[in-house]
Parts: structure tokens; sequence; C-alpha cells
């Protein structure tokens, strides 16, 4: 098989933070069928990139090899006790896996509008936003296991989904941390989706918007518009200035087709997305913070928000542009869960805020904050 190897890829060209350093070996196979050939040949150490909105790495060079998901497709495959079953591959962005999903009038993701990355990504981290989570619509993921060099199954229990997590994601935190090596690689996801074009509000911040009471019944493109809107206000969406690259505009999202790209890039959008995992804890433990503090009561455990811990702990938005309007890596001036590459930011700069961040937190609250990414070359203090 010919290989399609590309020179002088770096993860600073390849990831939504813009940080990190070159690879050495990466390769786009362009078919389902050259992607699993590849994962059969290469035997030593890799990592799965997909679109590059969930990774933190290392801004030394990458010796190992790095293989990106861009192939793909999505096909409604069976009707399953009243719901449409519809495959998606893992290559397939997922806002427009999201979009087709909505204009087919399939209800389940469309509250996850806008969230960067590839189906497959969204899969190994069980993204959620906005009351719902990709594990609620999941039926089935369809694996290369490399270990016994096969393709395999992996049910709903199989993935044993959690909050912002799954059995892929633990394993490739499992590796070392200069090379995760998993085990298991998304090759598509079946999504089994109810047939209706309305859906309820299940978030405070769409129902405001829409000017509509919490569980109203809306259809889904309005929902999904509000969506849209409320994520880019925060700007927990991609900035578009990054399609100009040659490697990165073939994995545009179609609704990004749509609009003018601007010349000069937002630096509020240049980050991996929410930093911070919101913490769950006792309920003994929630009971000991100011009674102000958002509580989300989860069977009997409590979320916690990780902006209000990380506002309360002295980090306003922006820090410490505020001081150091200079600083190369911030807290998003709107957001404050995303740290930022304000342009020339090193790995070793987000770190550094990130570590300060989680320091402060611990001795305020003595809550330890989690980091979202998926660090590359990078150990997590």
């Amino acid at each position: 098989m010919r290989k399609s190897f590309y020179k002088n890829a770096k993860f600073s060209d390849l990831t939504t933070i813009k940080v990190g350093g070159n690879i050495e070996r990466f390769f786009q196979p362009a078919s389902k069928a050259s992607f699993i050939s590849l994962l059969s040949e290469e035997r030593g150490p890799l990592f799965i990139l997909g679109s590059g909105s969930n990774t933190l790495a290392s801004d030394a060079a990458f010796s190992e090899t790095v293989i990106r998901t861009r192939f793909g497709g999505v096909e409604c495959v069976k009707k399953e006790n009243g719901k449409t079953c519809i495959r998606a591959d893992a290559g397939v962005i997922w806002d427009d896996f999201v979009r087709t999903c909505v204009q087919l009038g399939l209800k389940g993701v469309e509250n996850l509008s806008g969230v960067p990355g590839t189906v497959g990504a969204a899969v190994v981290q069980n993204i959620g936003a906005y009351g719902s989570e990709v594990s609620e619509s999941v039926k089935e993921v369809e694996v290369w296991d490399r270990e016994k060099e096969k393709a395999r199954i992996l049910t709903n229990s199989d993935m044993e989904f959690g909050y912002r997590t799954s059995l892929i994601k633990e394993d490739i935190k499992s590796q070392p941390p200069y090379a995760p090596n998993p085990r298991f690689v998304v090759l598509s996801a079946l999504f089994c989706l109810s047939s209706n074009n309305f859906a309820p509000i299940k978030y405070a911040g769409i129902a405001e918007y829409l000017k509509k009471p919490m569980g109203y019944v809306e259809k889904l493109g309005d929902i999904r518009r509000a969506v849209l809107s409320v994520r880019g206000a925060k700007n927990m969406l991609e900035d578009p200035v990054r399609y100009k690259s040659k490697l990165m505009a073939n994995m545009m999202p179609e609704r990004l087709k749509e609009i003018p790209i601007p010349d000069s890039p937002n630096p509020d959008r240049a980050s991996c997305g929410s930093f911070f995992t919101n913490p769950v804890v006792s309920r003994q433990k929630a009971m000991l913070l100011p009674q102000d503090a958002p509580k989300f009561h989860v069977q009997d455990m409590v979320k916690l928000s990780a902006a209000w811990l990380i506002e309360q702990a002295g980090f306003k938005k922006g820090y410490p542009l505020q001081t150091d309007p200079n600083a190369k890596a911030s807290l998003s001036t709107s957001h404050a869960l995303a740290i930022t590459n304000r342009g020339s930011a090193t790995s070793r700069d987000v770190m550094k805020l990130a570590d300060k961040i989680k320091k402060a937190v611990w001795e305020k609250f003595e809550i330890d904050l989690a980091l979202e990414p998926v660090l590359v070359g990078l150990e997590e203090k």
C-alpha cells in the first residue's frame, strides 16, 4: 500500500489551540480500508488525531507516528424500536453529523451542535453540552483492536461511558505521556435517534436565548441555531481562520463553508475548548461550598461548576491579561474554562497557567480539577 505521508506537519498547525512541535511521521489515509491497513502496519506507538480540538502537544518534535482520521460518510442503516439508526465513520466532522441529523428530523444530538472534532473523537471523549451527552445516543462503536488485529463491535455498555470519558479514553490515559498508544481505534459509531423534529429545551441558557421556558418543546433547527449562537457568544466555537492551512482545508465543517473566513485569528478561540472538567464530588463535600456555588445533583453525587471554582479562586475571564497584556497564554476573555493561546504560547506556557489554576482551586476549596484535553508528550502535575 502506498502511504499518504506528509512532511513538515506540526501539532501547532493541526490543533485548535495552535500549540505543539513537529511531527516526524504524519499520515492521513483517505479511506477506511487504507486507515485499517495503516493501523495493521504500524506496530509501534502511535497517536490518533481527529481535528485537533482536544489535544495539547509538547513543543518538542514528536518522533512517533500520528494518524489523522479524515475519511468518512454517514448513512441510515435501519429502524429499531421506533428510532432511526445512523452510522457515521470516525473521520466525519462532528458538527456535520449533527447538522445531518437535524436536517433529517432525528432528535438526540442537537444540543451538541458546534462542538469541534470528529465523530471518533466525540465517542472517545463522550462529549457533552447543554443537557446532552454522546453516550445517550450511541448504540455501538466499531473499533480496530490493535492487540487482536481485527475489527470489533463495542456496545454502549462495553464502552464504559462516564463523564467526559470512556473505555478508550481511559486506555489512552494509561499509556506513557510521550506517545499515547491506544489498543482500540474508532472506525465508526452507530447512533439510534428518535424520528422527531421537536425536542424539549434542556438548558437554561438555551431557554433564555429562545425566550421559552425550560422543557418547552422546540424545533430541532431552532435549538441548533440557539446552541451555535450561545456557544459563539462564549467563543467556544472553532476559529475559521485555522482552515486556511492546507492541511486543515479538507477538514472544514460544512457550516463554516457558508460564511466568510476572517483575515485575522480570534485568540479567544485558540483553545482546547473546556480545559478542565466539572468536578463531581460527594454531597458532603458539596455542602462545604458557599450556598451560591452552582451544584447539579447526579445520582448520589454532586457536579460542580469548574468555571465558578476558577473565578472564585481569583482567576477572572482573561486572566492574566488585565495585568499583563502581553501574556502568551490566558483564560479566554469570554469563558473562564478555556485556556487560550494569545498568538505565540508554548505548551509550557499553557501548562504553567493550568497548574497555577489547579493549585489555587485546591488551596481554596480542596477540590482537584482534572484536565480535559489529551496530553501528548506532557505530564499533568
